[in-house]
């Protein structure tokens, strides 16, 4: 389940944080900003201000494209993720109200080949594994 409202699907990594998260003095406006950000190395401050500072969170992702990935990304980003949902479903924030209000399984439904993140339902993927590792991590904070 993804919660929707005004047509938009709130758990997404698009949406904006209440407040910015700001992380080596680095201000952050969405999850998918500083997911994308943190795909840099460590010291190059430099590339992640210019990820965080892309008009949109899709410009951002196209940006976390092209910055040099740093050698230990397998092995963080989901401990990347993590922090970002933390912050964004923050005990308190209207956003952490929405997760509050679910039991359900969180699946993160798309069309677009992400079977890791999420659960593509096209028919090329019908028989590929579906990790749907944004949904256990919504689920893991709703139910920590």
């Amino acid at each position: 389940m993804i919660l929707r409202k005004d047509g938009r699907n709130w758990f997404s990594n698009f949406i904006p944080f209440e407040t910015p998260v700001v992380y080596q003095g680095i201000s952050y406006p969405t999850p998918e900003h500083f997911y994308q950000a943190m795909k840099a190395n460590r010291d190059d401050l430099a590339a992640r201000r210019s990820v965080a500072a892309a008009g949109t969170p899709g410009q951002a992702k196209r940006a976390g494209r092209a910055v040099a990935l740093r050698s230990d990304w397998n092995t963080v980003k989901v401990d990347v993720m993590r922090y970002a949902l933390e912050k964004k479903f923050a005990p308190g924030t209207s956003q952490r109200m929405l997760l509050d209000n679910t039991t359900e399984p969180i699946v993160e439904w798309n069309s677009w080949h992400d079977n890791y993140w999420g659960y593509c339902t096209c028919p090329r993927c019908a028989k590929k594994q579906h990790l749907n590792m944004l949904g256990k991590l919504l689920m893991e904070i709703r139910d920590a």
